[in-house]
């Protein structure tokens, strides 16, 4: 079985990548994991087997549970039922420059049946997440991101205060922690002149090695995700900022305006400056954000 590594991009102006099950799929997902962690609602449905690391639980209407940060996670469910599911993905960087704590978090969240003394909170936090899928409902303008950031503060407060433990040493096997640790040296310095082979030279491995590694994690070489993560950044930069094509290019790790072009027009079948024109209207499963 192939377990897929998910390479999650948040929402513009938003510290969450949001989902949302769209009527007449299935409820299944494929074994998948990705860096940050998830928090999934269950609304509406009917028994939801879902499977974190080995270990299945049964959810139902009413549940919200966490998966912690590089879990291997699953779903299953009767196709004939109306479901109606939804969940956030956080963004690693706003959560521990919030929460530096949060660095250490093992979140104990499986159900209303976790929470048990602590149900008042439980029902807080599932509350501002329904708030949150409401506000998203009606269009992110300036007005309702402030709103669903005060919802979004306040459920990252009852979880982190009620369903959090600390653990300052997670068990992760080896190969994960190395494709983590350069994974997190991408993301900070991708917008510099890195190399597959200084990387695996800093890690002490072979590059051979290295991208035997990402290939079994992610599906990818080395130089292959520094290149996502690059166009990834840049079409962020697209949506958000009037800065031309050249400084975003410069800006994102790219040798030349030619060059990111190229990899741009690949990636998205449009130009950079296209793109940009193009009108971007998020949809509440935006398959472009997981790339």
């Amino acid at each position: 079985m192939v377990i897929k590594f998910e390479q999650v991009q948040q929402w513009p102006t938003l510290p969450f990548k949001f989902f949302q099950h769209q009527p007449g799929l299935d409820i299944a997902v494929d074994p998948h994991w990705h860096t940050g962690i998830e928090l999934n609602f269950l609304v509406a449905g009917g028994p939801l087997a879902f499977t974190t690391n080995g270990e299945t639980t049964v959810y139902t209407p009413g549940d919200c549970w966490a998966v912690n940060r590089r879990n291997i996670h699953s779903a299953s469910g009767d196709k004939g039922l109306a479901w109606d599911e939804f969940g956030f993905i956080i963004d690693e960087t706003f959560l521990q420059g919030k929460l530096p704590s949060s660095q250490s978090w093992d979140l104990q969240l499986q159900g209303q049946a976790s929470a048990k003394r602590k149900l008042n909170e439980y029902l807080q936090i599932y509350n501002h997440a329904l708030a949150i899928r409401r506000l998203i409902g009606a269009g992110v303008d300036e007005y309702n991101r402030l709103e669903i950031l005060s919802h979004f503060y306040q459920l990252l407060t009852f979880l982190g205060k009620n369903f959090a433990h600390s653990v300052k040493d997670l068990p992760v096997t080896d190969n994960p922690q190395l494709v983590s640790n350069v994974m997190a040296y991408i993301h900070d310095k991708f917008a510099e002149d890195i190399h597959s082979s200084q990387l695996a030279s800093d890690a002490h491995v072979s590059l051979q090695t290295l991208n035997q590694q990402f290939q079994s994690s992610l599906g990818m070489s080395v130089h292959e995700y520094i290149r996502q993560i690059r166009l990834i950044n840049a079409r962020k930069m697209l949506i958000e900022s009037s800065q031309s094509v050249g400084y975003i290019a410069s800006a994102c790790g790219f040798g030349s305006i030619k060059t990111f072009q190229r990899n741009f027009h690949d990636w998205t079948n449009k130009t950079p400056s296209d793109f940009r024109k193009s009108p971007y209207d998020v949809d509440l499963n935006d398959a472009n954000c997981l790339q």
